[in-house]
């Protein structure tokens, strides 16, 4: 649907930070489990030994994070 915003996080999706645009995150797998919020792990693209892992909902918020292709 038109204006709809993609809400599902994939492996290999891309992110950047809303104020650092030039560095690419990318997810590269699940997070625990356990909590009740979706976490993702992401590695910094060219450095995979840089690895956070953050929730769902701060990757899906414009504010810290923005989806790239």
């Amino acid at each position: 649907m038109f204006g709809k915003k993609e809400t599902k996080i994939e492996i290999g999706d891309r992110f950047v930070k809303a104020d650092e645009l030039k560095t690419v995150w990318v997810v590269s797998g699940r997070g625990s489990s356990v909590v009740p919020i979706p976490h993702f792990q992401v590695v910094r693209e060219g450095y995979e030994s840089r690895v956070r892992t953050l929730s769902e909902q701060v990757l899906l918020d414009s504010q810290y994070y923005v989806r790239v292709k």
